[in-house]
């Protein structure tokens, strides 16, 4: 007998939209801000916007209760890359990874004290809330490969975020998912995060000083898209709406790609590129934030490599894709 609450769609998804000029950007709330009054405000936002409601269009919403995001596993699938790291810290370090890092922090990486978050606990005796909250000067820290690190102590801590997240997503925590169509340029969304969270700051919803990626998520870019969508686009009745059906998958299939060619660099997202220039190594989602639809495709037939974990051990990192 299913002993878990199903997603509850307040607006089913229009399916992928038809002209190449559109994007879908998924916005979920964070657990500990999600709630009609904060999902009424993001919304009253595009209402009272004349510029915003000709141009963007509200193509899917959704509650996902926290029973069947634990029950389905969806934050572990969503961070997997992410958890993997904090899991094992330093074992998971590229090469290029490795230079980036001596070269930001000015410490070659053998040296130094390179740990995941889970191991960060035991070490600091914080709780994964401490953990969470710590703060470091902006020089401490840095992201590679969509990776946070910080500095603390003598310590370099892996996605220090990860133990909370994982904590704070629990059987009571329900989470709101929309979708928003966009007619104009991705980078003109951040405008839109913007004007949200000025209103929630204004109806004291919000504190000032918090950042507002502890608010809610949005999709970055295109690949980022089908990330969000694996996870948290459902059908009335609880099941999945295909990935293929995804305005970007969709797009990406009608130029000749296949879905596990979409769904292989989401999974893997580190990935070798090559050019004239010769082979460099990228972060799939970095590397195609804020891109429309045409470049984030012309970005990923540049791709000769990936990177396979948590599929494969280090000494077999890459597997290679023909030019």
């Amino acid at each position: 007998m299913q002993d878990y609450r199903i997603p509850s769609v307040l607006v089913p998804y229009s399916g992928p939209c038809a002209k190449g000029t559109c994007s879908d950007v998924f916005v979920y709330l964070r657990p500990e801000t999600n709630g009609m009054q904060v999902e009424s405000t993001l919304l009253r936002i595009i209402k009272e916007s004349p510029e915003y409601k000709k141009n963007l269009f509200l193509s899917y919403l959704a509650n996902i209760p926290g029973d069947f995001i634990v029950q389905n596993h969806i934050i572990e699938d969503h961070y997997s890359v992410k958890l993997y790291f904090a899991v094992h810290g330093r074992d998971a370090f590229t090469g290029w990874m490795k230079k980036r890092f001596s070269d930001y922090f000015g410490e070659p990486f053998e040296e130094a004290r390179v740990v995941g978050a889970f191991e960060a606990l035991r070490l600091l005796d914080y709780t994964p809330s401490q953990l969470f909250s710590l703060w470091v000067p902006k020089e401490d820290m840095c992201v590679i490969h969509g990776q946070n690190i910080k500095r603390k102590d003598g310590l370099y801590i892996i996605n220090y975020d990860i133990p909370e997240l994982l904590h704070k997503n629990n059987r009571n925590t329900d989470i709101a998912v929309m979708i928003f169509r966009i007619t104009f340029p991705y980078h003109d969304f951040h405008a839109i995060i913007s004007d949200m969270g000025e209103a929630l700051i204004k109806e004291g919803i919000i504190d000032p000083n918090m950042p507002l990626s502890r608010v809610f998520h949005y999709s970055k870019g295109p690949f980022e898209q089908v990330l969000d969508g694996i996870g948290h686009l459902y059908q009335p009745g609880g099941s999945h709406v295909p990935i293929e059906n995804l305005t970007f998958s969709h797009y990406m299939m009608k130029q000749g790609y296949g879905i596990n060619e979409i769904l292989g660099v989401v999974r893997h997202p580190v990935v070798l590129l090559g050019d004239r220039q010769g082979l460099r190594e990228e972060d799939i989602f970095s590397y195609t934030t804020d891109d429309s639809y045409r470049e984030a495709m012309e970005k990923f037939s540049e791709l000769r490599g990936q990177c396979r974990y948590p599929d494969e051990p280090v000494d077999r990192l890459y597997s290679m894709i023909p030019a």
